[in-house]
């Protein structure tokens, strides 16, 4: 027993050793003077500050990741919120003052400067990038934590080396104020909410985070405070922590849930709607309303809808779930439909990556239909002429990934003709019904060819639309 006690001594020891952060401590002097340097603002980082700003907005607006790290390099707001907590570790309510100050005057000053960039600029349409810092969640909240201790580790080492950049590339202190300029800009105040809180949380951990080690390092204070006071500055500073963080984790939760219906819902329509008969232009999922919409080429019986209904339902995340399949019966009740929805999606005031994706997959439906509008009547018309054979043609499209399954990597649109026969046809009139749609179309076109649907079938869920589109 003695023998495992020293042994564990030992081990503890050497970890103490292993981690200790006193050895290579700069001087109470320097690290005073480095986060003094980093607390003025005016000259060179008010200057620089402003920069930075019209930096960071111009890669948020136009979705540049690289532009927007080359602005949180130069960006002097760390200095500020090290400020903060090196004065709550000292225990000196002036330094605090001053810093917060400062802090407050580099918030406002960023956000206008956002606000006049983003007033300006004639590409008003939010980015992914900026979309990314309305939503804060708990791994902002753990990134702002482990930043902040690697910061103030930094800070008060003897060589400082590459941290803090590294720490406020990290953290992102930019891009929030730069989005919430965005939202003054445009209006859309619920973005302008979720980036000042994305900001404040970063701050908070960063300063929470710098009190703790300053404290660890035995940093003096300013004026002499018990044990009693400090346990009950704990406390304070603990339970502001805790209620800072809960609506990110409520954040996250919504987060984790969209991911899981978002993949669930992918799944399912690899495995129902990318074959005959059951093939789909494309889908959206709204997670609010809980439907999963699936527009397709041709239509659907309720017998098929009632199975792929009961198919969805097997999807853990996507039970509570309804199935609406659209198929287009006429152009205006598509039209309709497709205004309708679009005009929910972009009324949000904050709008997710499935509602955007839902905007470009009605657009794209619009403007497929648009498209083929031209020339399906006319192919319906004339082929059924040169071909007897033929009871109509519907046309679609797929699209999916060019080469491999990287999300980065190009969509590749296939457009597909479905040739319904009422009488067989051989092979060499069905090569030159194909090489006749590749010249209408001039382009090259996948062509089905498919047994007319018969009247049972039709009765069940589909007919046949004035341009050819089987419908339901």
């Amino acid at each position: 027993m003695i023998e495992t006690e020293g042994a564990v001594c030992l081990i503890w020891e050497k970890l103490n050793d292993f981690f200790d952060l006193h050895g290579d401590i700069a001087s109470i002097q320097e690290i005073t003077e480095r986060i003094n340097a980093g607390v003025r603002f005016r000259g060179t980082n008010l200057s620089v500050l402003m920069l930075a700003i019209f930096i960071a907005s111009i890669g948020l607006n136009m979705n540049s990741t690289a532009v927007i790290i080359g602005a949180m390099l130069i960006s002097p707001l760390m200095g500020s919120i090290l400020g903060i907590g090196y004065g709550l570790a000292r225990y000196d309510s002036t330094y605090i003052r001053s810093s917060a100050g400062s802090l407050l005057a580099q918030v406002i000053i960023s956000v206008a400067t956002s606000t006049l960039y983003f007033s300006l600029t004639p590409i008003d349409a939010p980015s992914s990038e900026l979309l990314a810092r309305t939503s804060p969640t708990i791994w902002d909240v753990l990134i702002a934590a482990f930043g902040g201790l690697a910061g103030i580790i930094g800070v008060t080492r003897r060589e400082g080396g590459n941290v803090i950049p590294g720490v406020a590339i990290a953290t992102a202190l930019m891009p929030p104020l730069c989005t919430a300029g965005y939202g003054i800009a445009t209006g859309v105040m619920a973005y302008t909410v979720g980036a000042l809180y994305l900001f404040f949380i970063n701050s908070f951990f960063i300063c929470l985070t710098a009190f703790i080690v300053l404290k660890i390092i035995d940093i003096p204070s300013k004026i002499e405070r018990n044990s009693v006071e400090f346990s009950r500055q704990k406390r304070y500073l603990m339970a502001f922590a805790v209620l800072v963080t809960l609506p990110s984790c409520f954040f996250a939760y919504q987060s984790v849930q969209e991911n899981l219906e978002n993949e669930q819902a992918k799944i399912y329509i690899e495995e129902n709607f990318k074959a005959l008969p059951h093939l789909a232009i494309s889908y959206t999922l709204d997670s609010q309303k809980k439907t999963l919409t699936v527009f397709t080429i041709t239509g659907i019986s309720e017998d098929d809808l009632a199975v792929l209904t009961e198919k969805l339902h097997k999807k853990a995340h996507l039970r509570a779930f309804q199935l609406e399949i659209f198929s287009p019966k006429d152009r205006e009740e598509m039209e309709a439909m497709i205004d309708q929805r679009l005009s929910k999606v972009e009324k949000s005031a904050i709008p997710s990556m499935q509602e955007q994706q839902t905007v470009t997959a009605l657009k794209s439906v619009r403007e497929e239909s648009e498209k083929q509008g031209t020339y399906i009547l006319d192919w319906n018309r004339e082929a059924r002429i040169v071909f007897p054979q033929i009871s109509h043609i519907a046309v679609g499209s797929v699209r999916a990934p060019a080469g491999t399954g990287d999300k980065s990597a190009a969509l590749s649109e296939t457009q597909i003709a479905f040739i319904y026969l009422q009488s067989d046809m051989d092979e060499a009139s069905r090569a030159r019904l194909t090489e006749w749609i590749s010249d209408k179309a001039k382009n090259r076109v996948e062509v089905h060819f498919l047994p007319e649907v018969s009247a049972t079938n039709e009765n069940k869920g589909g007919t046949v639309s004035e341009d050819g589109v089987h419908i339901s």
